[in-house]
């Protein structure tokens, strides 16, 4: 009895936990996925992979929905829901506006409903393409990370037109259009609020990886996230047989500059070594990984290079930073770099073979005098 006066007397509390089971729903969908994904070791970037999870989850729910009303009058039922799912695509996952992909499922949502010979329902389709396409005209403009005012302002301009479109094909009422408004506000505000808090704590989870895996100084990556990361593609290497290359280098006599010039000198190269090696890597290739790995030792991890591809990556990596002017406060600094480099090999027990075996390469440049490569 409570459950039967709880629904029919009271739709809008209903209503409100619907649509936060949805999300929760989702975000267990989504880790499940992506759990299985990780086990089974197949890599999909996190925001395609909630992208298109998030829709084909809600284009069944909303499928789902309306076959409960495809044959009943009040098929309207649903338009508030619509709207929500809208704001979830466009603002939660963040998917892409990929315009051609609305005709088909338009046409089949208006042959599901009977309603592709009524006008009415092409101006509602339309509303609802330019209502996503105002979404992510928001998001990609503002400034703030989360615009919520020109969120809800842009939801109540919108889901006013389509109600009014309802009132018309559906004969409602004015009370009635003004009761589902007024739910739509009040949806809007718990789903943009919700998506608030989730937006902030992502912010907080990126803050926080980048203290733990991001250097301090020179804003390249850290000994933890190279430990993390040449674990996996070892890993990847054992299943999957990818290649993967590393060069090792390190700053020749760093202890003397820091004795000469001072600690805020050293400092400085530091940064301009990092600076100068990410520039070369960002014009060859952004998907290789770069890290400061101890005080003046940098690694570089190339996934699906072998040994013999990366000669001219090592060789502009040397030229340019043991060519490089190092002025600081009218002092010149002279810098060179000594270099060791390798692959992963197929007798490899571990990891830790292959960091060995590259860190020997490198020792072996030092010991035959410094400022020169050496390949193992």
């Amino acid at each position: 009895m409570l459950t039967k006066y709880v629904l029919q007397e009271m739709p809008l509390l209903t209503s409100l936990f619907f649509i936060f089971g949805v999300f929760i729903i989702y975000e267990i969908l989504f880790d499940g996925v992506r759990s299985v994904l990780s086990l089974k070791e197949i890599n999909i970037e996190s925001s395609i992979l909630k992208a298109q999870l998030g829709i084909m989850y809600l284009f069944i729910l909303l499928f789902g929905l309306q076959a409960l009303v495809v044959n009943h009058q009040a098929t309207w039922i649903f338009i508030n829901f619509q709207i929500i799912a809208l704001i979830f695509c466009a603002v939660f996952l963040d998917a892409p506006v990929n315009y051609p992909i609305f005709i088909p499922i338009v046409l089949a949502f208006m042959i599901f409903n009977s309603a592709i010979f009524y006008w009415e329902s092409w101006c509602f389709a339309l509303t609802l393409f330019l209502f996503y396409y105002s979404l992510k005209y928001i998001k990609k403009k503002r400034t703030n990370p989360f615009p919520f005012i020109y969120y809800m302002l842009d939801g109540l301009f919108f889901g006013t037109i389509l109600w009014s479109l309802a009132r018309i094909k559906f004969s409602l009422n004015g009370a009635t259009i003004f009761q589902q408004v007024s739910y739509l506000i009040i949806f809007e505000i718990f789903v943009y609020c919700y998506i608030g808090f989730f937006v902030r704590d992502v912010r907080v989870k990126h803050t926080l990886y980048e203290f733990a895996h991001l250097d301090a100084l020179t804003h390249v990556k850290n000994f933890a996230a190279f430990d993390n990361d040449i674990h996996a593609l070892f890993n990847q290497h054992q299943s999957n047989d990818i290649n993967v290359a590393m060069i090792m280098f390190d700053i020749d006599h760093f202890k003397s500059i820091n004795d000469h010039y001072g600690h805020l000198v050293g400092d400085k190269v530091l940064q301009q070594v990092a600076d100068i090696t990410q520039t070369v890597i960002n014009a060859n290739d952004r998907n290789i990984r770069f890290y400061r790995t101890g005080g003046e030792e940098f690694n570089i991890i190339l996934p699906n290079y072998k040994l013999s591809e990366i000669d001219s990556i090592t060789q502009e990596i040397f030229t340019a930073i043991n060519n490089s002017q190092f002025n600081f406060n009218n002092q010149t600094v002279d810098v060179s770099v000594s270099v060791g480099s390798s692959e992963i090999r197929k007798n490899d027990l571990n990891s830790d073979e292959f960091y060995s075996r590259v860190d020997d390469a490198l020792y072996q440049s030092k010991r035959n005098g410094r400022m020169r490569i050496t390949k193992s």
